[in-house]
């Protein structure tokens, strides 16, 4: 039997497409900005790690602010060209000057330097990014369809990280130049000349649905306190800072596992060239097991899954890498899932949200969402690169066994941990397609009688 979520009509490719485009250079920039920037800014600039830990850290800890502000006035704002396009376009110039002067400074540079601008970057991130996520929230009501949109923007985002594998081996071992300053410096120039082009794509071919409820008179933190009772949405955040925070002490000393402990630095970008093509790969099985088991089920499967061939990587050293590669590969194919599925989810939350205050809050739900996120790597990395510090790692020095022996425990057992946990907390998730069908139902009838 079909619900009224099913019958809906769908959105047609060209928009898909067009409104997840943005994915690819936003991919580009998150790359290099948590897997070579602190090895550069330590390693060629000479700034410590516990400095640099330090720097991400208070970097991140402004979107508490930022970010519920930005959705609350995306949300409050009314324009002729739409709620969300307008901050889409004044976060380009702001971001890219952050990203010139960050991936392209002028040595010698010190860790105020590194501060200022990585906030610019992250400001620049906010005014554009969380407005675009409530953007694709508001294109459709169909559960599976927010899947699709959250999907094709995935695919874009890996393909973007392909893009930047490409660039970081064509760097390695094309030119020969395995630096992550030049690394750094290519991909800068790269997204000074796509961030504009991408975001006229998206403002030329994606309309924005008008929103007949006019948001309440209300403070953007009163609406941040009344969003963190409700209960699915407090779930999806726990869920996600264990895969971030994962992710991203992982991230943080996977150059460092490559070059130190498997010997194999030079083989980076052929690594996740490989690693990202599974994820694009895998991206169909995740849908299908959304559509039978839903989103969260499937979210909670590829979360235990990347667990699994993580640890698988813990007693490797020299001369393994090709062993290595198998299980990052394999590890790649829940990439996308994750990545994509609680964005998806979210958007589910925001007709909760409706539900119980008549609100359409999408761009405040995005905004606390992309905070979460952000102080998630950040406390991710700041966990690793401190426990670095701390065991006296330099990676301006040859590492002994020991050294080895915790850049092997930050890699594969903390995250780990961090995964295993995300499963377990999504796994018995309470918003399923057939109460989200329901709930649709049910404020469609609303909406009925108080227009009669």
């Amino acid at each position: 039997m079909k619900t009224i979520a099913d019958n809906q009509r769908t959105l047609d490719l060209r928009t898909l497409v067009a409104y997840g485009s943005l994915g690819f250079p936003i991919a580009i920039l998150g790359y290099p900005m948590t897997l070579f920037l602190h090895p550069y800014y330590a390693g060629e600039l000479g700034l410590g790690l516990a400095a640099i830990s330090t720097v991400l850290l208070v970097s991140r800890l402004t979107d508490f602010i930022t970010d519920p502000l930005m959705g609350w006035l995306s949300d409050r704002t009314g324009s002729r060209f739409g709620r969300r396009r307008p901050f889409v376009v004044l976060g380009v110039p702001v971001m890219l000057l952050g990203i010139y002067k960050l991936f392209l400074p002028e040595p010698p540079v010190d860790i105020w330097y590194m501060l200022v601008w990585n906030m610019v970057v992250y400001f620049g991130w906010t005014i554009m990014v969380l407005p675009y996520g409530a953007w694709g929230a508001e294109l459709t009501d169909n559960y599976m369809d927010r899947a699709r949109v959250t999907a094709v923007r995935q695919v874009w985002t890996i393909a973007g990280l392909l893009g930047a594998s490409v660039v970081i081996w064509f760097f390695q071992e094309i030119l020969d130049s395995p630096g992550s300053g030049d690394v750094l410096g290519g991909i800068g120039m790269t997204l000074l000349v796509l961030f504009p082009i991408v975001v006229a794509v998206l403002l030329l071919l994606v309309p924005e649905r008008p929103v007949a409820i006019v948001p309440k008179k209300q403070h953007w933190w009163k609406a941040l306190s009344s969003m963190l009772k409700i209960g699915p949405f407090r779930r999806m955040v726990y869920v996600a800072l264990a895969i971030v925070i994962g992710e991203a002490s992982r991230h943080a000393v996977v150059v460092f596992f490559m070059d130190d402990v498997l010997q194999a630095g030079d083989r980076i970008g052929r690594t996740f060239i490989f690693y990202y093509l599974m994820g694009v790969a895998a991206i169909p099985i995740w849908q299908m097991l959304a559509r039978r088991y839903g989103k969260h089920r499937s979210l909670a499967i590829a979360m235990t899954w990347s667990g699994l061939m993580v640890l698988a990587t813990a007693f490797l050293g020299a001369g393994d890498y090709n062993t290595f590669l198998v299980f990052y590969v394999l590890k790649g194919a829940s990439f996308g899932a994750f990545a994509y599925l609680p964005l998806a989810i979210i958007a589910d939350v925001v007709d909760v949200d409706t539900a119980v205050t008549r609100q359409k809050r999408a761009g405040m739900f995005f905004a606390v969402f992309g905070a979460v996120d952000k102080i998630g790597i950040a406390i991710g990395m700041f966990i690793a690169l401190q426990i670095l510090n701390v065991s006296g790692f330099d990676p301006s020095q040859t590492i002994n066994e020991a050294g080895l022996w915790v850049i092997r425990v930050e890699y594969a057992v903390i995250p780990t941990f961090f995964f295993v946990l995300a499963s377990c907390l999504v796994w018995n998730y309470p918003v399923t397609n057939e109460r989200h069908a329901n709930l649709i139902a049910a404020l469609e009838r609303r909406d009925k009688r108080e227009a009669v």
